[in-house]
């Protein structure tokens, strides 16, 4: 073997004489390296790494759509997408310089700052099941636990008003009724009601009850924001 290898040896050394290169020349490893660079196939890369890298998708899917055209047997939503984010509301605290809410039905003050709510009322026609044409009737806030509370918009009620106030309008009618507001999606609905100190503490565990003609939609109410609050 060793005398098969000599003539082999001296052949490539006097090629590489002839093309002006002698060992140990750094361009000869330059040009090699620029070679493996540019001609990279998937035999050069280490055994324990992919060829591909694992975060490369290449079924990358588009925006979400709110309106599906079918229901999934495995989930709400297209078959070919994962269901749009839920609604959702929270606790913002007392608003210092507001007193419009009380323990009537109209918007009187009672000397205590109200208790503010936010809505966020994104993809809400989605979950009630119309897309985007849901008619909305009334809401409805009350306590899961004693001591039993609810502040509602239904017209003749016993209870307390909850004041809805959008993009700095209010949105109850006289009597109470917020029936045929529909929030655009994606936007902010203000709540205010007038509280006695049982929120205060934000202990008690609240639900939000959001009816259409097509259903009711329940929300549980969380009782701190990290982004948005009052403190009491």
């Amino acid at each position: 073997m060793k005398r098969l290898g000599q003539p082999w040896v001296h052949a490539c050394l006097a090629g590489a004489a002839l093309a002006g290169w002698v060992p140990g020349d750094p361009a000869l490893g330059q040009t090699r390296d620029r070679f493996v660079d540019e001609a990279r196939t998937g035999y050069d890369a280490p055994l324990s790494l992919p060829v591909q890298p694992l975060d490369v998708r290449q079924d990358v899917q588009g925006a979400l759509s709110p309106d599906p055209p079918r229901r999934s047997h495995s989930f709400v939503g297209r078959d070919d997408q994962q269901d749009p984010s839920p609604p959702f509301v929270y606790l913002v605290g007392r608003d210092i310089g507001r007193d419009f809410a009380s323990a009537t039905r109209s918007f009187t003050g009672d000397g205590i700052p109200d208790t503010w709510l936010r809505l966020n009322a994104r993809n809400l026609g989605f979950y009630i099941g119309r897309g985007g044409g849901y008619y909305l009737t009334a809401l409805i806030l009350r306590t899961r636990n004693p001591p039993f509370r609810q502040w509602d918009t239904l017209p003749n009620s016993s209870y307390p008003l909850l004041q809805v106030i959008h993009n700095g309008r209010r949105v109850n009618q006289a009597n109470g009724s917020i029936a045929g507001f529909n929030p655009p999606r994606h936007e902010v609905v203000d709540l205010f009601i007038g509280d006695d100190g049982v929120l205060a503490a934000r202990h008690t565990p609240l639900e939000l009850i959001v009816q259409t003609l097509d259903g009711d939609y329940r929300m549980n109410v969380d009782l701190f924001n990290l982004w948005d609050n009052k403190v009491d």
